[in-house]
């Protein structure tokens, strides 16, 4: 992770977006991660709430037997860390892993707490978000329940893609759209076979994306 405390005149814009006035938050920062650094962990302090400016971070929940079940991706924009300011929970919900380059803006709630709960524009903006979270996770519900595991595989991959590429932690992805981590390498074989994905040394290519959008809208 890289961090700068000098904020640049589009993160002060992006902030303002958000009800917020740049000059009444205390020891706001820049964040930067690579692919597979932890931006957040599930059950370990959480101490900040981050406006995202760029890139993916996919956002699971760990299960008892220790595999990691994904909940959403976020791209380009949005808040986390909201849920823990709003119930005041010490550590986080979710955990939360950068997909590519990812770039936020870190705002401490211990230092801004009361600005930020008694900010009517930012709450109703965060409540917003969480309402739209919520629907999210109800229409994966919904996907898991309706769709076959080939369709929920590529509607999986275009979600994580990044750009024409496509590259995740097996079995996470196995757990996530409930199957065997043996039958996920199945499927995929599967669409590398029909052209769709080539594997690749750093994980697969998306050659075919018009026929891996067409897989998604099947049932």
């Amino acid at each position: 992770m890289k961090e700068r405390f000098e904020l640049t005149k589009r993160e002060i814009t992006i902030i303002r977006q958000y009800g917020l006035d740049p000059e009444k938050l205390q020891n706001c920062s820049a964040c930067s991660y690579s692919f597979g650094e932890r931006i957040v962990s599930e059950d370990l302090p959480s101490e900040q709430l981050f406006i995202v400016t760029g890139g993916r971070a996919k956002v699971g929940v760990n299960t008892p037997d220790g595999k990691s079940l994904i909940l959403c991706f976020y791209i380009s924009d949005g808040l986390m860390g909201e849920v823990e300011l709003f119930t005041d929970a010490a550590t986080g919900s979710t955990s939360v892993t950068a997909l590519d380059h990812f770039e936020c803006i870190s705002i401490p709630i211990a230092d801004n707490r009361n600005y930020l709960n008694n900010n009517l524009k930012f709450t109703h903006i965060a409540a917003s978000e969480l309402a739209k979270k919520l629907m999210q996770s109800t229409n994966n519900i919904v996907e898991n329940t309706l769709y076959r595991a080939e369709v929920r595989l590529c509607r999986y991959i275009r979600s994580a893609s990044d750009g024409r590429y496509f590259r995740d932690i097996m079995t996470d992805v196995a757990y996530s759209i409930g199957v065997s981590y043996r039958h996920l390498y199945r499927m995929m074989g599967a669409l590398c076979r029909s052209g769709i994905l080539e594997k690749t040394d750093s994980g697969y290519r998306i050659c075919d994306m018009e026929k891996l959008t067409d897989l998604c809208r099947q049932k």
